[in-house]
């Protein structure tokens, strides 16, 4: 990423909690596996956003095989199951299928940026790494989709309250943790949120 440090630790953070906090939703009771599975790949996908994001170079760290593997294998079973599922999560599985392959290519266009700034030190190559990283139509096809999905997310969850009132009792019990972490609002919120972060981290390379 490209931008200023204050800026990458807050998504850190933010992307982070949001990955832990879908990872506890896992382990809610009365979750169908359907819910658990989409639980379960937004919170690779917050946790691996949130280790790419930390700055001065640390998120780079991680080899890209590694994002290649862990977020080519999540991609290849979002879209396995977005065909196979029921109309109520097949939209979900294959954005989430989207979202991991667009993981894998922002650590290869970063690792591409940090070889060509290694090379710009060299004699003869000066500003060879002053450029963007990736390729400009393939990030903005990326911001368009995952700026519009977060927008569109958004929409939904500010009219989520007029469909009914009967959230906040679910399977979880009567807790409060209970309630918030059966909130049917919350996996729309995380994945505005998420979207709101590959969005983020896209216009910073």
């Amino acid at each position: 990423m490209h931008g200023p440090a204050l800026v990458e630790w807050l998504l850190a953070g933010l992307m982070g909690a949001t990955g832990l906090y879908c990872l506890r939703r896992t382990l809610r009771r009365g979750a169908s596996p359907a819910e658990r599975q989409l639980d379960g790949s937004e919170t690779l996908k917050g946790l691996g956003m949130a280790a790419m994001a930390v700055p001065y170079g640390l998120g780079r760290g991680v080899p890209v095989g590694v994002w290649a593997v862990l977020f080519g294998g999540a991609a290849l079973w979002s879209l396995r199951a977005g065909v196979r599922a029921g109309a109520g999560h097949r939209g979900h599985h294959l954005y989430h299928g989207v979202g991991h392959l667009a993981m894998i290519y922002m650590a290869v266009a970063m690792a591409g940026a940090t070889g060509a700034a290694g090379m710009a030190e060299m004699p003869g190559m000066g500003g060879a790494g002053g450029g963007g990283m990736g390729l400009p139509l393939l990030t903005g096809a990326l911001l368009v989709f995952f700026g519009g999905y977060a927008l569109l997310s958004g929409v939904r969850l500010i009219a989520a309250p007029a469909v009914g009132t009967g959230a906040g009792t679910g399977a979880d019990g009567g807790s409060v943790l209970g309630r918030l972490l059966g909130a049917p609002e919350l996996p729309q919120a995380c994945r505005m949120v998420l979207g709101l972060g590959m969005f983020t981290m896209l216009l910073t390379m």
